[in-house]
């Protein structure tokens, strides 16, 4: 009998390439999640420092007042476009996540569905190897009685 041979080998073998992929799309994501997470709490601080350093001072002029407001501002928008780009990088980690689990899914399917072939493949390579030595046992018992007349 021949080898056992898994027809849908290169799909499988696709499918788990593919979820390689979309699992290094994702840890890129994340990645750059953290990132843009550390970049806020950054900015966040050094926002609370400034702040922090205005209140404890003596004195504050006009200009230094003029120039917190302009920094809180800024800073403010830098906060929002963080936030937008954190959101956008959920989007799109939430987006290989969901191929990542379709593709887990679609692999295990495939691979059941190979191990389902290959106990048929095993199953009927042992009916064949026992119809062979039932045949052979059926030759000998023929020629010992054969041999015996």
């Amino acid at each position: 009998m021949a080898a056992f041979k898994f027809r849908l080998a290169r799909v499988l073998g696709w499918y788990r390439k593919q979820g390689q992929l979309e699992e290094d799309r994702l840890r890129a994501c994340l990645a750059e999640m953290a990132r843009a997470d550390a970049h806020l709490a950054q900015l966040l601080e050094s926002r609370r420092k400034v702040e922090r350093d205005v209140v404890d001072a003596r004195f504050v002029n006009a200009p230094d007042l003029a120039a917190l407001d302009g920094y809180r501002e800024r800073s403010r928008r830098d906060e929002q476009a963080l936030h937008d780009t954190r959101a956008r990088i959920k989007l799109r980690a939430e987006e290989h996540r969901t191929r990542l689990m379709a593709l887990r899914t679609r692999i295990r399917l495939l691979e059941k569905l190979s191990e389902r072939r290959l106990a048929e493949h095993l199953t009927e390579e042992e009916r064949e190897l026992e119809e062979l030595a039932a045949d052979a046992f059926r030759a000998a018992s023929f020629q010992s009685r054969a041999g015996t007349s």
